[in-house]
C-alpha cells in the first residue's frame, strides 16, 4: 500500500466573491434558471446545484497548475505557487493519505 499527498485550498464562508455568487447560484436554482457567465465560471460549473456551494469552499489543488513535485539532493517536497491560488484563499492543507 503506498501513501500519496494532496493539498488543498480553502475560502471562508464570509468571502465577498463567494457570498455574491452564492446568493445567485441560491436565486437561479429556485427559479430553475441557468447560471450567469460570472458565475458560472465562478463556482466552475453549468447548472445551479447547491453542492457547488461547499465544493467551492475546498479547493484540491492541482499537480503542474497549482504546485510543484520538488527535490534537492537531500530532501523533497512540493512548492506552491500562491500567485496561482484561487482568489479567496485563506489556507492551504498539506496531509497524507494511504
Amino acid at each position: 500500500m503506498g501513501m500519496s499527498t494532496h493539498i488543498k485550498a480553502f475560502i471562508e464562508d464570509n468571502d465577498p466573491d463567494y457570498l455574491f455568487h452564492k446568493e445567485i447560484l441560491l436565486f437561479c436554482k429556485s427559479k430553475n434558471i441557468s447560471l450567469p457567465k460570472e458565475t458560472s465560471e465562478y463556482f466552475g460549473n453549468l447548472s445551479p446545484n447547491e453542492s457547488l456551494l461547499s465544493e467551492k469552499l475546498e479547493i484540491e489543488l492541482m499537480e503542474g497548475l497549482d504546485y510543484i513535485e520538488w527535490k534537492d539532493k537531500s530532501s523533497e517536497g512540493f512548492e506552491v505557487d500562491l500567485t496561482h491560488l484561487p482568489k479567496g484563499v485563506t489556507k492551504i492543507r498539506f496531509y497524507n493519505s494511504w
